[in-house]
């Protein structure tokens, strides 16, 4: 080792924080002659876990993602003791514990958010075991409030329980996570109105672990806008979390036993229907399906017929990339038809069919009328994702009666699973394309425009409910607890707000008559990203109004674009000021690049698979050792 210290700062230890940590060890512990370094690990709430996966969480809040599905080390386990490079899947880890609930969990289960946490310290305490002898690790349990340069290093003021401290680095990786973003004109209103009335509360912008929930009473009418994974968090919380129990009856229908301890809560939503549930997944680590239309190559073919015709190689979503999402979610459709309705060689004679047309789907009606796929349409995402759009209801009731059907239907469907039932299968093609479609749309590879309004407005508004929903049981507990009138729904394009003459605060729908509900707690379920503008984090605060960072602006003849991401560079990650500078070494990942980089809330890698998530932190971990080796900082 050189006598010289590099030292790195790590601000954020959650997911990706973890995973940055990870590739650096990883990629010091190959060098012959590494270079000593010190690392320091900085982190607000839990060192190793970060928020929003911190272990002291609800038990029954779970993922989203089958924990054979998840891995934090960048390599498969040899057999020897995990190690940067190489280690123990989830899987693997949950069946080492000694909490039988954990250990029996199989491939296809869905863990609790705290048992993954959990994961993620023990995935983190390897890491700063396999830093013995290359370096030194500091851990600091604090919220970094300024990063400023002081001649060829970097300054970070740290805010500890304690003290507030000085940190001078060579590189800083910001991995931050989920912020929490300054209400909206609207929230404030409702928080004012809130202020004013002893009885009343207004919640809002938050996960369910750090909302006041526990101190609501029972009884409360507690009104939840948004219908997303997190209010499922808040549900349970409600719900199992106060002493309820969800029981099968003989016949197997769910229904639930309540405790007395819960509120009573209305929910709404723009759709008017909760998240879908994920289908039962029959697929193994590598089971996802190339693509067959949506590939790297065609994006690049695009790029160069728009540079040719409209002078950019910018692309339009609608016109460019759906077409090709499209036929890769019908493809699987149509061929998952044919097996169901005729078997394996009819659905490769269709598959041989569809790929020689190509992706224009007008033809490919000729293909389901001769090959007897009855009652074959292509598959509608916007008809899927909101159903109730342009319905109206007489009363709740109908309301209730349309939404129990919808969501038994798609239990049905859930069940068969995403290689068995043809519609789960086919959103599952949204997921197994998701690499493609970030290499088409990161770094303003749309137009302003269309990044705006076609991708992020309409397309990841609404197909998101579609393919990265929750187990099927979450579904059925929505339905068991309607049926236990511990909750109700008011319907789609639901509005909420301030009534003065009622002192409440109240929910409803447009398209339903006489939804309108009352509560006394309100609480804003979705978590939006909050970017630079409404973002509440003195870090971000501070770099922006000292120009050391500039949100990304995409733009073009046609629109300019705010899209409140932090600017960073394609090739490694780092941060660009407000002069169009890249810096020598302050990079960025995850949350805070939503905007450049598109689905960052991805928290894990998959074992023994190279996806963009072990990819991302190998580019920052690579130029970080490599700058050093070079002097370039």
């Amino acid at each position: 080792m050189s006598e010289e210290v590099l030292d790195v700062a790590i601000v954020g230890t959650g997911p990706r924080g973890i995973s940055v940590f990870e590739r650096i060890a990883a990629n010091l512990t190959a060098e012959p002659e590494p270079r000593s370094v010190r690392i320091w690990l900085i982190d607000a709430v839990e060192l190793g876990a970060g928020r929003i996966w911190r272990t002291d969480q609800e038990t029954c809040f779970l993922m989203n993602t089958v924990v054979g599905e998840i891995s934090m080390f960048s390599g498969v386990s040899d057999g020897e003791p995990c190690r940067p490079g190489a280690g123990l899947s989830f899987q693997q880890w949950l069946h080492a514990q000694p909490d039988p609930a954990l250990a029996g969990l199989g491939h296809d289960d869905y863990a609790p958010r705290y048992a993954y946490g959990r994961y993620l310290r023990y995935v983190y305490d390897s890491v700063v075991r396999g830093m013995s002898g290359l370096g030194e690790v500091v851990e600091v349990v604090g919220k970094v409030t300024s990063l400023r340069e002081e001649g060829n290093s970097y300054e970070l003021r740290v805010s500890t329980a304690d003290d507030d401290l000085t940190v001078t680095t060579d590189a800083v990786v910001i991995t931050t996570g989920h912020a929490q973003a300054e209400l909206s004109k609207h929230q404030c209103e409702l928080a004012r109105f809130a202020q004013g009335r002893a009885e009343l509360r207004y919640l809002s912008g938050d996960s369910a672990a750090d909302l006041d929930i526990p101190s609501i009473a029972p009884r409360t009418a507690v009104g939840v806008v948004g219908l997303g994974l997190s209010f499922y968090d808040i549900l349970m919380s409600f719900t199992v979390g106060r002493g309820g129990k969800f029981k099968e009856s003989i016949d197997g229908a769910m229904f639930y036993v309540p405790s007395g301890n819960e509120p009573w809560i209305v929910a709404g939503s723009r759709s008017g229907l909760p998240i879908r549930s994920r289908g039962r997944n029959q697929k193994g680590v590598t089971d996802r399906a190339a693509p067959k239309f949506l590939t790297s190559a065609a994006i690049g073919r695009l790029r160069e017929r728009s540079l040719q015709h409209r002078g950019s190689p910018a692309l339009d979503f609608d016109h460019d990339v759906l077409p090709l999402l499209q036929a890769e979610i019908n493809y699987v459709y149509y061929t998952t038809q044919a097996r169901a309705q005729h078997g394996p060689e009819r659905a490769e004679a269709v598959a041989a069919e569809l790929r020689t047309l190509g992706p224009g789907l007008a033809r490919w009606r000729e293909v389901a009328v001769r090959y007897a796929l009855h009652d074959v349409e292509p598959v509608d995402l916007d008809q899927l994702s909101r159903p109730l759009h342009a319905k109206r209801f007489n009363s709740g009731a109908s309301l209730v009666a349309e939404v129990r059907r919808i969501l038994r239907a798609d239990i049905a469907e859930a069940r068969q699973g995403n290689v068995d039932s043809p519609l789960k299968a086919a959103l599952d093609a949204i997921r197994d394309s998701r690499e493609v479609l970030r290499h088409a749309v990161d770094f303003g590879g749309l137009t302003p425009r269309s990044q705006r309004a076609d991708f992020l407005d309409r397309f990841g508004s609404r197909t998101s409910s579609l393919f990265t929903g929750p187990p099927l049981e979450r579904t059925a507990q929505f339905l068991a607890l309607i049926d236990a009138r511990v909750l109700d729904i008011v319907g789609p394009d639901a509005v909420h707000g301030c009534d003065a003459e009622q002192d409440r605060f109240f929910l409803e729908s447009p398209a339903v008559e006489g939804s309108r509900r009352y509560c006394d707690v309100l609480i804003d379920s979705r978590i939006p990203i909050p970017g630079l503008v409404r973002n509440t984090d003195p870090l971000m605060r501070q770099l922006v109004a000292e120009r050391m960072a500039v949100g990304f602006v995409h733009g073009d003849a046609e629109e300019v674009f705010h899209t409140g991401a932090l600017h960073i560079t394609p090739a490694e990650r780092r941060v660009i000021s407000a002069d169009d500078r890249p810096h020598r070494a302050i990079y960025a990942l995850g949350i805070p690049t939503e905007g450049v980089c598109w689905f960052t809330q991805i928290g894990n890698g998959r074992p023994g698979v190279l996806t963009s998530y072990s990819r991302d932190a190998d580019v920052i971990a690579l130029s970080v050792l490599r700058r050093a080796k070079s002097n370039a900082f």
